[in-house]
Order: C-alpha cells, then structure tokens, then sequence
C-alpha cells in the first residue's frame, strides 16, 4: 500500500510525455540531485513526476547498485511505447480511459485510487464518508500505521483527478486552478450545494468499447484461471473489471459488449444463448486489443 507519494499534486497537462521524454534521454534523472532544472518544475513537483509516471504504468524503476551507490534506472514500459507509437502527445480521450484504468487497478502504488473504483461501492459520497471507509479498510490491511493526514492528501487529490475545478478563489493559486486531463473523462461530478462528490457513468459513446475490451482481458490476464470465458457478472462487478473501473451499469455494459462482438477482429465475443450472457476472450494480449483501438482511429503505425 502507498499513499500521499504524489507530493499533493494530481497530473499536470503534458506531465507525463515531458517525464517520458527526459527518462529516454537520460534514464537516472529522477536519481540526480537537480533534476528539476532538467525537468523545469520544482523539487515537490519532480518527486510527483516520477510518482505519476509509476502510479499510471508507463515506467518501471530498476533499483541498481555501482560503486556502493544506489540508483534508480527509469524505464519506459511497453504500454509507454505503444501509446508513443500511436498517441505521443496523450490527446486523444482513449489514451485517458487506458490511464484511467491502469491509475485504478495499481493497487500497490495508487493505493486509494484503486480501492474506490474496486472496493468502495459508493456512488454519491463526501469526504467524511470517503475517509471514514478509506481508513477502515487500512487498519484492516495495513502493516504500518497510515497518518489520517496522508489519506487526507490522498482524498484531496483523488478528487482533483476526476472532478473538474468548480470555484477559483483567492486560496487558489494559478497551479492549484489547473484540472487533471483525466477529468475530462467525466467520472466525478461536485456537487457544491451539499459538498459532495457523484460518480458518474460514462455514456456509452465517450468510451470507446475496444477500451472496455481492453480492461476485459488486462482483468483476465491477471487472474489464474486458465479459461478465456468472463461471465457477465465477472465483468461488471469483479475487481479490475470494466464495470467496476469504467463505473458502467448494466444496460451500459450490455451495449459495449454488442458492440465489441460486431467488430471485425471478434478479439471479444458475447453469447446471449440460453441468457447466459457469456464473454469470451480470443487474445490474453491487451496490447493488441489496444493497438487494434488506435489503428482503427486510422492514425499512422
């Protein structure tokens, strides 16, 4: 478990590609001692940089040890390179949904991201109630005591993540005014008069359904069942699944699932013999399911 390592920073516009871009050039940055005028950002914001770029699974740290020094070597991982290949600049809203659901199911490292879209099951809350869960769920896990203050840090920027700025005061600094881009997925709404926070499903058009095969078999491919069937139950409620990831609801689901057994690559096919509702896996690949997604946005190999 880990909690409150992004510095009190949710994720900048362009955060992620600059961090991509520096780690290629120069794999030990977030080792050095000045990264950030490498970077151009403060130290506090290096630290949540490096954080961000682990807690979404586009970089891995090597721990490495040479002439009694310890070091970290910063790696690009293959969905880093295949979202390079196809999408550089993170613009289009699919890429979002994949770091989305990468964020929500990296439960060692975004801990509190994880446990809301897995294990909460609250779709209308506040902070009180947020945390009273959230700490529960710690004690109970836990091997270490976690400070009330870092779980506080983590509500603070959990919602900063989804929920689009609703009021620029005074208290408000120019850095603290700018939205995470994964708030333009819609997930998270505030609601001012009652001080609350809603989840929200996504219509059906605003995520892609290739995108929910993809969560489909990365949610397979981590369980030890050797079958390549999900039943529909597994899909909208099991941890890692795209219900509970994407907060889709039945009928929503459903219509992702037709849609994903119409396409031409049939990498997911559905069964509704005998109201069994049964999904069925043609690839343990997820990055095929994905490379397949931006190809079919016609953009170059």
């Amino acid at each position: 478990m880990q909690f409150a390592a992004h510095e009190s920073f949710h994720i900048r516009d362009g955060w992620l590609r600059k961090g991509l871009l520096h780690i290629e050039q120069n794999p030990y940055l977030f080792s050095e001692e000045h990264a950030e005028d490498d970077l151009g950002v403060g130290r506090n914001m290096v630290s949540a940089i490096r954080y961000w770029l682990q807690a979404t699974g586009l970089a891995v740290a090597v721990p490495e040890k040479a002439e009694g020094k310890r070091n970290l070597r910063f790696e690009a991982t293959p969905l880093a390179g295949l979202i390079a290949q196809y999408d550089p600049y993170l613009e289009d809203e699919g890429t979002l949904w994949v770091l989305h659901y990468e964020l929500a199911t990296n439960f060692q490292q975004a801990t509190s991201w994880s446990w809301f879209f897995n294990r909460f099951g609250v779709r209308h809350f506040t902070q009180d109630l947020f945390l009273t869960h959230l700490q529960r769920f710690v004690e109970a896990g836990a091997k270490r005591k976690i400070s009330p203050r870092s779980l506080e840090k983590d509500f603070r920027c959990f919602v900063r993540t989804y929920a689009r700025t609703v009021e620029k005061t005074g208290n408000l600094s120019p850095e603290e005014s700018f939205d995470c881009p994964l708030a333009a997925l819609n997930l998270l709404e505030y609601l001012p008069k009652t001080k609350s926070y809603r989840l929200l499903v996504p219509h059906e058009e605003s995520l892609p359904e290739l995108l929910v095969g993809y969560a489909l078999v990365r949610m397979h491919v981590e369980t030890p069942l050797t079958s390549n069937e999900v039943s529909f139950r597994e899909a909208l409620y099991g941890e890692g699944s795209p219900g509970r990831v994407f907060n889709l609801d039945p009928d929503t689901l459903y219509g992702h699932l037709l849609h994903l057994d119409e396409h031409e690559e049939k990498l997911v096919t559905f069964s509704r013999t005998a109201g069994l509702n049964l999904i069925t896996l043609q690839t343990r690949d997820p990055h095929e399911v994905l490379t397949h997604y931006y190809r079919s946005l016609g953009g170059d190999a």
